[in-house]
């Protein structure tokens, strides 16, 4: 019964660390991340914000501007969103 509790609190543990790294990843390399769901589009060309489980994705897409992707998270800033 013990294995049981460690093996759920390794999966609870490890799962979100690997969501966030594997969407850090990708929007280091500049591609838009799996783990997010949008919750907004603004009318300046398209620029989307998605949110994550403790992080959240800018993906600026202004007509004349940025055209960016930011990474924004509570233990760590990449970039400065307008």
């Amino acid at each position: 019964m013990r294995r049981r509790g460690f093996v759920k609190f390794i999966v609870v543990l490890l799962v979100p660390i690997l969501m966030y790294s594997i969407d850090y990843g990708l929007v280091s390399a500049q591609k838009r991340p799996l783990f997010v769901i949008k919750t907004a589009m603004y009318k300046d060309g398209g620029t989307k914000l998605y949110q994550g489980l403790g992080y959240k994705v800018i993906d600026y897409n202004k007509l004349e501007g940025r055209q960016d992707i930011v990474f924004q998270s509570f233990f760590l800033n990449i970039g400065k969103p307008d």
